[in-house]
């Protein structure tokens, strides 16, 4: 946790755990100890199929008992490197793989509440795999990017801090991922600072 010790663990699910550290020099001087969640590396990505449709899986979210719209995302496990996770978790939520995955970046998501660093991805030429293994249930929607560009207007997509994703890979490689069209995206990220990965 950027600690010179391990956080003590207070709570276990499968899925992370909750852990108090010292507040260390916090800035209100406050002596109460500090909880922070503790997960494993992961990864994100917005993903465009060959027609240029953004692709998006329907979660549904206890904690808001209703159905989301959202970029693939999941776990690192172990073994594993972010860029197979992410090929795998997108073939396993959308049975769709990438003719090619770009790793933006990494990133962090709640600074407030978590040392961990997760990975953004762009993957261009997303396509169906037959009889994809580990196929989840979840319902996969390909959006028009201009139905997606008024679903982020009128807030209909809630999954805001995949958006940052988006702006970071618009503002290092130059481009707009909601209206350029696929073959100039594919050129600046394959000239771009961006890592490209071949698909699996």
């Amino acid at each position: 946790m950027g600690k010179d010790s391990a956080p003590e663990i207070v709570f276990r699910t499968p899925w992370f755990q909750i852990g108090v550290v010292e507040p260390g020099a916090e800035p209100s001087g406050t002596t109460e100890p500090y909880y922070c969640i503790i997960r494993g590396t992961g990864a994100l990505a917005f993903m465009l199929d060959r027609e240029g449709r953004v692709v998006l899986v329907e979660q549904y979210r206890p904690p808001i008992g209703r159905p989301t719209l959202e970029m693939p995302a999941g776990s690192v496990e172990d073994g594993e490197t972010p860029d197979e996770a992410i090929a795998r978790e997108a073939l396993e939520e959308t049975g769709l793989a990438c003719d090619r995955w770009y790793r933006i970046g990494p990133f962090r998501l709640m600074l407030n509440r978590e040392d961990v660093i997760d990975y953004f991805y762009v993957g261009l030429g997303a396509h169906p795999v037959l009889n994809a293994k580990g196929r989840e249930s979840g319902t996969v929607h390909l959006v028009p990017r201009t139905e997606f560009l008024d679903m982020i207007r009128s807030g209909r997509f809630e999954q805001v801090a995949a958006l940052g994703g988006v702006y970071l890979a618009e503002k290092l490689f130059d481009i707009d991922l909601l209206t350029t069209d696929l073959a100039h995206i594919a050129a600046k990220l394959e000239t771009g600072r961006g890592t490209p990965q071949s698909a699996s």
